[in-house]
């Protein structure tokens, strides 16, 4: 996951807002990692290969510095909602990299609507309607 994690984050730093990211000093990137439950190991493995790909990368991205902000959530769609809240509303995030479950990931996509200034890439939720149900345009797998 840590390859998935800056890669994609790498990727699109490229399509987000150009003023919001020359804003910035750092690029804040949000990870959610389930570190309650069932799926914590998942969630805790997803946790360092995110910090390793960071420092293989030399903790840059286009020649900025990046942040990441982890927070945690519990496999359901309302802990996901609450962790990605918090992460654009508190943390001001300009990208959020996750969830894990299918389930969460509808739950991310219908919040990514109402955030358009967000770029929001798929963790692992393999939920096919992410994508293919009403997309959102800031939503990415």
């Amino acid at each position: 996951m840590r390859h998935h994690v800056m890669a994609a984050a790498a990727a699109l730093c490229l399509v987000v807002d150009s003023t919001a990211a020359s804003a910035q000093e750092k690029i804040r990137i949000g990870v959610m990692a389930t570190l309650q439950g069932a799926l914590t190991t998942l969630g805790e493995d997803g946790v360092r290969g995110a910090q390793v790909a960071l420092k293989q990368a030399g903790g840059k991205l286009l020649g900025k510095e990046v942040e990441l902000l982890f927070t945690s959530t519990d496999a359901s769609p309302d802990s996901a909602l609450r962790a990605a809240k918090k992460l654009v509303e508190q943390d001001k995030v300009s990208i959020i990299v996750g969830p894990l479950s299918g389930s969460e990931g509808i739950a991310i996509r219908d919040y990514s609507k109402t955030v358009p200034n967000v770029t929001f890439v798929n963790g692992s939720s393999g939920a096919l309607e992410t994508t293919y149900v009403t997309p959102s345009p800031s939503f990415f797998r």
